[in-house]
């Protein structure tokens, strides 16, 4: 099978009428997955550049510079200039993303003044909204003993917002492709992490690069990225949720096609035989290792919570 995380690929292989165990741990993603932004980046950036600082440069324009700044910087300063002498840490990377964006000119006392204001506002809840589905879920959780991480490709910033929201008492840990220097899908970030939490919770002097299968087994990760979350945590080893709250992912849309009768066996299958109901709501489980939630409440529903 040339593409096994295709949605034509993926049939239902879980038999069993037996909960998932409970997890050594969960991980999740932080941007698209527990948290958004109130408004767009850019018309944020309008409105605040604008009306604070007298700039008219709209937010289709903002938009677009964006995009090519932000890739022309990780091509010259990758992993937010870590290590780059001139960036002491990512705060001056976004500091000159800004100056770039808007074409500010360096040596003017109001460039930094600019420069502050923006990546002050991004680092906090100004910034932000949670999604309706998180808090529930955390806390749910939480009331369980699960242990809780968060992986994201960021740098401080995430952990910062994480404060800013009321978020960070939830996570034991949030592991940042800024420190480990290499970030979601690659293996080698999964592995950090789940060596990480096997020293914690299991052995403090283990010494191997990847954790033993049977512990990698009870390690889940749950993001709305494809490819960097859900495709990356599986071919870790671990098992993957991707959350589709919006339904357009291939998976969620290619079992919506398929004939029910093609998963009756699975016991949280969506609808068990029965016409297909978007009323329906329940997690899609596609194998033992790979979920899809259209809600992150339904994570409860994995292990019968």
């Amino acid at each position: 099978m040339s593409e096994p995380f295709n949605a034509e690929n993926t049939r239902i292989i879980r038999e069993s009428e037996k909960k998932f165990a409970k997890p050594n741990f969960i991980s999740f993603d932080l941007f698209g997955t527990i948290y958004k932004p109130k408004i767009p980046v850019p018309e944020q950036y309008h409105q605040i550049t604008s009306q604070e600082f007298g700039i008219s440069k709209s937010a289709e324009s903002i938009a677009k510079d964006f995009a090519k700044v932000f890739e022309e910087l990780q091509d010259e300063y990758p992993n937010y200039g870590k290590g780059v002498s001139e960036f002491e840490h990512s705060d001056a990377w976004w500091k000159e993303l800004v100056t770039r964006v808007y074409d500010l000119p360096r040596k003017d006392p109001k460039t930094n003044d600019i420069c502050n204001r923006l990546v002050n506002h991004f680092t906090s809840s100004e910034a932000y909204d949670v999604y309706d589905d998180v808090l529930p879920t955390l806390e749910g959780l939480r009331k369980r003993g699960v242990t809780m991480i968060a992986s994201s490709n960021s740098d401080s910033r995430s952990v910062k917002i994480l404060r800013s929201l009321q978020l960070i008492e939830f996570f034991i840990n949030v592991n940042l492709s800024y420190d480990y220097e290499v970030g979601k899908p690659k293996k080698s970030f999964f592995d950090a992490v789940a060596v990480k939490e096997y020293r914690s919770e299991v052995d403090g002097g283990y010494r191997g690069l990847t954790p033993p299968g049977d512990f990698l087994s009870g390690c889940w990760h749950v993001g709305d990225g494809h490819e960097k979350d859900f495709v990356g945590a599986i071919r870790a080893g671990w098992n993957g949720i991707l959350l589709d709250r919006d339904g357009t992912s291939e998976l969620s849309l290619g079992k919506k096609r398929q004939n029910k009768s093609t998963y009756d066996a699975c016991y949280m299958s969506q609808g068990h035989g029965r016409e297909e109901d978007e009323s329906d709501d329940g997690p899609l489980v596609l194998a033992n290792n790979r979920v899809v939630l259209s809600r992150l409440t339904q994570l409860l529903q994995l292990y019968n919570w």
